[in-house]
């Protein structure tokens, strides 16, 4: 079995729970997510030290293996650009043992990113905290790129043992010297889509660390510390790309989970005291939906605020809000009974604020 933080002895598959990338770069990516969050999720700095303390979890509990990986190389539709990304059509051309065989990580990141939009939706912010801590791990491990390979531990091209070496000795020393990103996590529309995208950007990266191993064991065949400062200098820009991507990609899921489930916040119930940085108009939840739907809100100021519904020609259909309201989280309900199937959008005004989102009624 191939866990992100796991390494592998001589030519037998071992779970060594004491050589992990682990644990340091688990820790790591979860740590520095919260902080590429938008403004309406600043609640999830106050769980910060959850999230780094359990994203070693599913590396500990009793779940498969597989669900840590995916041999993408092992499709030939992946080079031509064919491979489906629907689980069920993928076990369609290939037997489901065949497929779990070789990982099945990217709906597994699918499925948990799911879970997390349903309780956040829920209000069970108890469940939220696991999931999102576990959605860390599995996205931490689809970004290194030997995760993503059958020759996982080099086994196959003389590289034996290059996964410990790489993913723990190697990058160990240098986690907290590592430069952050400027980016920000953004919403994905299509989950399983964008990882994919991703897995594909990080895929390359095996031929290099492939291609450092030979060079630095040549220098140093006995893997010392020329050895691995060699791997460094080869590796070290890949590296830093793979975990910045690892905590953009994650804040990422994190957000769309969110935004999906309506942008709730625990503040919104726990304290009187949650005031925005930003005004800020979440995506309703559910949507499509029939016939009711909510619209979660954060005003940065008291303002005098109207919340509207349009429809495709842009007449005004209904008002939600019209009236003055205080900073802080608001929601709202729409029952669309009586309108017509389609596409409407909702706007915000608030002050000098205004915002616009689309949503389906579907009958």
């Amino acid at each position: 079995m191939k866990y992100f933080y796991i390494f592998v002895l001589l030519c037998t598959s071992l779970v060594a729970q004491d050589k992990k990338w682990g644990w340091a770069a688990h820790n790591y990516i979860n740590e520095h997510a919260v902080d590429y969050l938008p403004s309406g999720m600043s609640f999830f700095k106050d769980h910060r030290d959850f999230l780094q303390q359990h994203s070693q979890d599913p590396d500990r509990d009793q779940l498969p293996g597989y669900y840590h990986y995916i041999d993408i190389d092992y499709y030939p539709e992946f080079f031509t650009g064919t491979l489906p990304h629907n689980l069920d059509s993928l076990t369609m051309l290939y037997d489901l043992s065949i497929v779990e065989n070789n990982g099945i990580i990217p709906w597994i990141i699918e499925k948990w990113t799911d879970s997390l939009s349903i309780s956040m939706a829920t209000g069970d912010w108890n469940d939220v905290w696991q999931i999102a801590a576990e959605l860390g791990h599995y996205v931490a491990d689809s970004h290194q790129p030997l995760h993503l390979t059958i020759n996982y531990n080099g086994q196959l091209t003389d590289n034996d043992g290059i996964h410990s070496r790489y993913e723990t000795s190697m990058i160990n020393p240098y986690l907290s010297q590592l430069p952050l990103s400027q980016s920000r996590g953004i919403y994905w529309p299509n989950v399983i889509n964008s990882v994919f995208l991703y897995i594909e950007e990080i895929y390359p990266y095996v031929d290099n660390i492939l291609i450092a191993d030979d060079l630095a064991s040549a220098q140093d065949p006995n893997y010392g510390e020329t050895y691995y400062t060699i791997l460094w200098q080869e590796l070290e820009q890949v590296t830093t790309i793979s975990i910045q991507k690892s905590i953009i990609n994650l804040a990422s899921l994190w957000r769309t989970a969110w935004e999906n489930a309506g942008s709730p916040s625990p503040l919104s119930v726990q304290s009187n005291d949650y005031n925005p940085e930003t005004t800020y108009l979440a995506n309703n939840y559910p949507n499509p939906f029939n016939p009711r739907t909510i619209i979660n809100y954060e005003l940065a100021n008291t303002n005098d605020v109207e919340l509207s519904i349009y429809n495709l020609l842009g007449q005004k259909v209904a008002t939600l809000v019209s009236e003055k309201q205080n900073i802080g989280f608001h929601q709202v309900e729409w029952d669309a009974s009586g309108f017509a199937s389609g596409v409407y959008y909702y706007r915000i005004e608030a002050g000098e604020v205004m915002d616009v989102k689309k949503m389906m009624l579907l009958r």
